[in-house]
């Protein structure tokens, strides 16, 4: 008979400490343990904050998971599946390709996942503080807003660097503004172009005090203390969107900051969502011994577990010590299971919760005593210190702050030349994308919302608005292939969603790519001549025209959404028409049908009988009678369309008339002709 397999999938607390205690108690010759782990380090996140505003170096918080597990095989390979019919873990091989072991029993301790998506925009412009990655992106991003401040001549702009958002009032977010704070305050007397009246940071929590996880009193301190200390309060005070320029709030107000961190925003690891068993707010729910409801040999600790305290009856939080606890109990549950042995319910007596402040403030609650100011904090680096999982690593830490106190942090803020690649990025109404007279960096794709390109008056005039783009269009190509510097603004219209793509990346994409690079010489042929004043002129008359004007009625011949392919091939052959519209019984506009819809509908086979819905153009572009003419001008020339229908407004669709780009052109030759005087 093979040895008993167990296999854990996570190195943080609770799968560390599950697999240092099953190796501790079960014979190698009789047991072998395997812990998967995407990264070959364990991390002490409490200390992340610290890593992030440069109180410690980040080697000191990475302990080596094979140097920590003597006895475990590690893996870092990321596990896809857990199959419980065969007791398979199914994983990503080295090469791509899928790997699959068996095992006796398996522990889940796999955490929880970023989802900054959450809200809008913070994927794309905050950052998160979830890994040692992103605290060293963090406190080099800060020290490049203070060197960009240093040389700003510009006093807003200035302000705008040194304007740090912070999105969460919890542990880490609370820990987080507390040391940029600190780092700032730090290094403020080896810059002179700034004083501290110039900084400000700012800490964002949706309910109406921070730290929910302690009591009251301690709420009140570390509130007056941070704000004693210059950090901004915003409380019930919900993001609703990020953008590059700050933070808007569901109130309307809008925080502005160069660096947005953001705390909140996790979900379950794909690995848990894929599993078709009992989940509570995306955890997984387990029986008292921990192990997964419905299962016999998974078991499920630490973040990404549903897990009832029998101390208490609550479900257990989702921090370090309750994750330790459980991942040691968890395996002594295992090995009771495998000495036939009765199971035990997960029991803890949470010990108490730490929390920096900033300016050697914290406050704990410890056993029920409570304390705050400098020894609280004394008492929470000292706690943190012994917990750190290696003596090498407490040595580290120690050594790390030991120095802060006699030097002053490291400013350094090494700069990697990172390959271009393609981004994404959100804007809200009004926010400008790029300026006119900025150097050409990105191209820029629509994906959602509309934008308006707009040009300076020389004379000192109103702006002159040249288009309206929307989802599918993009802009930006102009200036980076003439090597110029931008010759127009583009400013959102509404909440706009694009993808940014560097310059390298474009022009290597447009070298290739025939389609790509036709569909870029097809807009520069309309907006080249638009750009230059003394061409564009008879053009942009369309802008003073209204385009009323150009309506024309609702077409007599128009197709019903339960009409058949049959009935429109007959219509079109009865009328001659090039298109017919598809309205429902309010007048409504579903979609249209040209011929070369009918063509595509033929080829595919479609029966005589198929409904008009399944084959016309569904939601065409339309515009609404308070459009500009010049916007129905763009829409047609962009699209390579004659005609755009005209409906009462976006929301009902109701079809009210249509306009055709004959009848601009022949407005637009008789305004082209010289006037008798």
């Amino acid at each position: 008979m093979g040895r008993t397999r167990i296999i854990i999938v996570g190195g943080g607390f609770a799968g560390v400490k599950c697999a240092r205690t099953l190796r501790k108690r079960l014979s190698p010759n009789a047991c072998e343990i395997v812990l998967f782990s995407q990264e070959n380090n364990m991390v002490f996140y409490p200390l992340l904050a610290e890593v992030a505003g440069a109180a410690i170096n980040p080697g000191a918080v990475t302990v080596p998971l094979r140097q920590m597990l003597p006895g475990v095989r590690c893996r870092t390979e990321e596990v896809r599946q857990i199959n419980l019919g065969t007791s398979e873990v199914e994983y990503e091989k080295y090469d791509g390709r899928p790997g699959r072991v068996t095992f006796d029993h398996a522990v889940l301790a796999c955490g929880t996942a970023v989802n900054l998506s959450l809200v809008p925009g913070m994927a794309d412009h905050a950052f998160p503080l979830k890994s040692v990655g992103d605290a060293m992106a963090l406190r080099f991003h800060v020290m490049e807003q203070l060197e960009k401040a240093e040389v700003c001549d510009d006093p807003e702009r200035r302000r705008w660097y040194l304007s740090f958002v912070v999105v969460g009032g919890g542990f880490t977010g609370v820990e987080a503004a507390g040391e940029i704070n600190d780092l700032i305050k730090a290094s403020m007397r080896f810059y002179s172009n700034f004083a501290a009246g110039d900084v400000t940071v700012t800490l964002v929590h949706s309910r109406d005090q921070i730290l929910p996880e302690v009591s009251t009193t301690l709420r009140e301190f570390a509130r007056t203390k941070m704000q004693e200390a210059g950090i901004h309060m915003v409380l019930n005070g919900r993001a609703v969107s990020a953008t590059a320029e700050g933070v808007e709030l569901h109130d309307g107000r809008v925080l502005r900051g160069a660096t947005v961190v953001c705390t909140i925003g996790t979900t379950a690891p794909l690995l848990v969502h894929r599993l078709d068993l009992s989940k509570e707010r995306g955890r997984l729910v387990t029986d008292p011994d921990m192990r997964v409801c419905g299962t016999s040999n998974l078991w499920a600790v630490g973040d990404c577990a549903h897990i009832i305290n029998a101390y208490d009856g609550q479900v257990s939080p989702t921090t370090g010590q309750f994750a330790e606890r459980q991942g040691r109990q968890a395996a002594e549950n295992i090995i009771r299971a495998l000495q036939g042995e009765s199971t035990r319910p997960f029991l803890f007596k949470p010990l108490g919760q730490l929390c920096g402040i900033g300016e050697r403030k914290a406050v704990a609650e410890i056993l029920g005593v409570r304390l705050s100011g400098f020894p609280a904090w004394w008492l929470w680096r000292t706690v943190y210190l012994l917990k750190v999982p290696s003596w090498s690593r407490r040595i580290k830490v120690a050594f790390d702050w030991t120095w802060e106190l006699f030097f002053p942090r490291d400013l350094a803020h090494p700069r990697v030349n990172q390959t271009e690649r393609i981004a994404r990025a959100h804007y809200r109404p009004g926010d400008f994308i790029f300026v006119e007279g900025e150097p050409a960096t990105s191209f820029y794709v629509i994906e959602q919302g509309e934008v308006e390109a707009i040009q300076r008056d020389p004379k000192g005039g109103p702006d002159r608005k040249l288009a309206v783009l929307g989802p599918g269009d993009f802009f930006g190509e102009l200036a980076l292939l003439d090597g110029n510097m931008r010759i127009g603004s583009v400013r959102a219209r509404t909440t706009v969603e694009v993808l940014v793509m560097g310059k390298e990346v474009f022009s290597q994409i447009s070298g290739a790519l025939t389609l790509f690079r036709n569909l870029v010489a097809q807009a520069l042929r309309w907006r080249r001549p638009r750009l230059n004043r003394h061409l564009s002129q008879t053009w942009t008359a369309l802008e003073r025209q209204p385009l009323s004007s150009f309506m024309e009625a609702v077409p007599e011949h128009r197709l019903a959404p339960n009409d058949t392919f049959e009935d429109t091939v007959r219509m079109f052959d009865q009328v001659a028409v090039e298109y017919l519209t598809v309205l429902d019984e309010k007048g409504r506009l579903g979609g249209v049908v040209t011929r070369n819809e009918l063509f595509e509908a033929f080829a595919q086979g479609k029966k005589p009988s198929t409904r008009v819905w399944d084959f016309m153009r569904a939601d065409p572009i339309a515009v609404t009678p308070d459009d500009r003419s010049l916007m129905a001008g763009d829409l047609m020339s962009r699209h390579d369309i004659d005609w755009l229908p005209v409906v009462e407004n976006q929301d009902n669709r109701r079809l009210v008339g249509l306009v055709r780009s004959e009848k601009m052109l022949r407005w637009l030759i008789e305004q082209s002709r010289p006037h008798d005087s």
